[in-house]
């Protein structure tokens, strides 16, 4: 069953992507990388990992580049993860080409989204993912 993930720590933000998500799929939401890595887990062990985690980069506790770091780590090292390649799409204010190039070139994520968001060109990326999902 496809379900996302937004880990972001601004609650309009979150509120405003997990609500746009869930037209999609059931979506869960935490407020930084720390709790985002738990439902992470959580989800995997269930049987039931997310198809698509969305990553605010600047959270308290657990940022959101350590928590992809972490993420991607576990899905190499553990055979219990790496079944199943998470796709990540960061979401942040941040509209550096070098952080977007970094993170997408080193395969961190799968993509990389400016807030705040076109809805026209997330849901055209959302689409797009969607079908490689159904292949």
């Amino acid at each position: 069953m496809k379900r996302y993930l937004v880990v972001e720590d601004e609650e309009i933000n979150r509120t405003v992507l997990s609500s746009f998500l869930s037209n999609y799929a059931p979506c869960d939401t935490a407020e930084n990388g720390k709790e985002g890595l738990s439902l992470f887990k959580n989800a995997h062990s269930e049987g039931n990992p997310y198809s698509l985690i969305c990553v605010d980069l600047i959270m308290p506790e657990m940022n959101g580049l350590a928590l992809i770091k972490e993420i991607r780590s576990l899905e190499k090292s553990n055979s219990a993860f790496s079944e199943y390649r998470t796709r990540i799409f960061v979401i942040s204010a941040c509209d550096s080409p070098w952080d977007k190039a970094d993170l997408i070139l080193d395969n961190l994520c799968d993509d990389y989204i400016v807030k705040p968001f076109d809805r026209c060109l997330f849901e055209e990326k959302l689409h797009r993912f969607n079908r490689l999902l159904q292949k």
